[in-house]
């Protein structure tokens, strides 16, 4: 896969990422819920990160289910503990919150998430990544580049603008910032 594919790939699995988590917070809060991710568009990029980094780490033991499930689990706690310990360094606030959660560890993380993202990692591997793979391989290539480009370059602008708001340098912009577990 090229350099172009990745980042498709990257942005394809943000997109899918933010589409689960308007999906799961529409069902709990019993009302759609649009407002994911960090900047304005539709990504979660931490599912793009993370579904690379599982491809990259997990696949030896996609065989091995119990022992994939269990390091899906792992991985991806792993990966919103310290997402959400920069954010708090950054922001002061996180963008989600599992405080009113059973076995929670200050809102950040929590066990039934933890045992969802072992069951989302065994999707991943036994479903999801060989036809989003596919899909993205099937991309002309002309067309692939030109998207990997403007998507990156969206992305990039979007997060400084979201980041300059958030910390308060953007006088005229208003900071959007979601729900947020402030600290």
């Amino acid at each position: 896969m090229g350099l172009y594919q990745m980042i498709n790939l990257f942005f394809l699995y943000s997109f899918l990422g933010y589409l689960l988590e308007c999906a799961v917070l529409s069902f709990e809060n019993r009302r759609p819920v649009m407002d994911r991710g960090f900047g304005h568009g539709p990504f979660c990029v931490i599912y793009g990160v993370g579904a690379l980094g599982a491809y990259i780490l997990l696949s030896p033991m996609v065989g091995r289910p119990v022992e994939l499930y269990t390091a899906s689990m792992a991985m991806a706690t792993t990966m919103e503990l310290f997402t959400a310990n920069i954010m708090i360094r950054l922001f002061g606030a996180f963008w989600w919150d599992y405080s009113r959660k059973p076995f929670n560890y200050r809102g950040i993380i929590c066990l039934e998430s933890s045992l969802a993202w072992g069951f989302l990692g065994l999707f991943f591997f036994y479903f999801l990544d060989a036809r989003v793979r596919q899909a993205v391989v099937r991309i002309p290539g002309h067309v692939g580049s030109v998207l990997a480009v403007g998507l990156t370059v969206f992305y990039l602008a979007d997060f400084i603008v979201c980041v300059r708001a958030r910390l308060g340098g953007a006088e005229d912009e208003e900071p959007v910032i979601g729900r947020l577990k402030v600290f």
